[in-house]
């Protein structure tokens, strides 16, 4: 249906899994530790000094950061450090908790891409992008001559159709080990002939329009505000930047499991803070916060998206009117350690049923921003494959 084609991957001619592949950027944002543990254990050549960890985007010497992501980046590439990959990957992750998934590795066209309410695109944001969260990003891509994605495009395929045939098929390993931070394990195969590939999507495409009465492919479920910075870096004069490479995966993948992203406040008096979200949040669902290191009872409304809108509502009017700082935190043991480390409030939010995504979508446009997450933060794609955004 001409949103999406095949190619252009690179990889390391000889992969160390474990080295060269680092979680995410966009994890652990408040736990720059992490970051400086990765430091201190990878070496030269690794992903680590290819992408800006999101957790430095307000720390001194950014603008050196950048930098030297560029100039390694065209290092690396000088080098012949990188192989192009004929066809394409299919993967295959197994994470430390047992969940296991398969994705595919595409290039979207990001003409065909929006995240404007409303906006019957081919692929779409799952949520509402934050304006002010582009332009750091744009500072980082625009001047890159690669781009390592992070991105995980759902698709909706309840009968396997794009990926079945390959799960059980006998296809060349292109790489293979075991990842770093309790990443578990991943394995990467070649597929050169994506003919059949491109048929079974192109199908989903016509089944979106029987089902939900409008063509529709991807939704964004990883890295909404990764792609929007693609689209904001995309120029007619660069014909590379219409595209950006992304992980596909079926929603319906067992190994695909939604989890929400809590909220913490810190810079606040906890227990003013507590008064006036007992005053304000109405809800039947209890769930639980965090004072520091001591855990409270707090109530939410039932619905996962209701009680999103509802916390961050609240959590927006607080903090125009008392100040403090809103963090995104993927999983409650970070969640909990963060709190008791900055002596914040945190709230653990409910989780949405996978199911319900690609409905709610076409009816309502966007999800509230950071409604869910695919996963664990050391369950969150691992940068692995790259492609050229420039010429080199």
């Amino acid at each position: 249906m001409g949103c999406f084609r095949f190619g252009e991957i690179v990889l390391p001619k000889e992969p160390d899994v474990r080295n060269w592949a680092v979680v995410a950027c966009d994890q652990y944002s408040s736990n720059p530790a992490y970051w400086r543990g990765l430091e201190e254990s990878l070496t030269p050549p690794t992903t680590l000094n290819l992408i800006f960890p999101e957790a430095y985007l307000n720390a001194p010497g950014k603008e050196k950061r950048i930098r030297s992501i560029i100039e390694t980046q065209a290092r690396y590439a000088a080098d012949g450090l990188f192989r192009a990959v004929d066809g394409t990957v299919v993967l295959k992750r197994e994470t430390a908790y047992g969940h296991t998934h398969h994705g595919l590795m595409l290039l979207v066209d990001l003409d065909d891409y929006s995240v404007v309410r409303g906006e019957k695109t081919l692929i779409r944001a799952t949520e509402a992008v934050v304006p002010e969260r582009v332009p750091p990003r744009v500072a980082v891509r625009k001047d890159c001559l690669l781009e390592l994605p992070h991105i995980m495009a759902l698709y909706d395929d309840p009968a396997d159709s794009v990926l079945g045939p390959y799960r059980a098929a006998s296809a060349p390993v292109l790489y293979e080990g075991e990842l770093n931070g309790n990443g578990g394990r991943i394995t990467g195969y070649q597929v050169t002939d994506t003919r059949g590939l491109s048929a079974a999507l192109d199908a989903l495409v016509l089944r979106a329009k029987r089902v939900y009465g409008e063509e529709l492919l991807f939704l964004v479920g990883d890295g909404n505000h990764s792609l929007a910075t693609a689209k904001a870096c995309r120029t007619d004069a660069n014909p590379k930047s219409k595209y950006a490479l992304v992980e596909a995966v079926n929603i319906y993948d067992p190994g695909i499991l939604f989890e929400p992203i809590h909220r913490v406040i810190h810079g606040i008096d906890a227990a003013d803070f507590l008064a006036a979200y007992a005053a304000r949040i109405k809800g039947g669902a209890r769930t639980a916060g965090y004072v520091g290191g001591d855990a409270v009872r707090l109530f939410v409304p039932e619905n996962a998206i209701d009680a999103v809108k509802a916390v961050d509502a609240f959590l927006e009017a607080y903090q125009a009117e008392k100040g403090g700082e809103i963090d995104y935190i993927h999983g409650e043991a970070e969640l909990k350690a963060v709190a008791s480390r900055t002596g914040g409030v945190g709230i653990v939010l409910r989780k949405m049923q996978k199911e319900a995504l690609f409905p709610y979508i076409v009816q309502h446009g966007p999800l509230p921003k950071k409604t869910f997450s695919m996963g664990e933060a050391d369950e969150k794609r691992y940068y692995i494959e790259a492609r050229y955004i420039r010429s080199c």
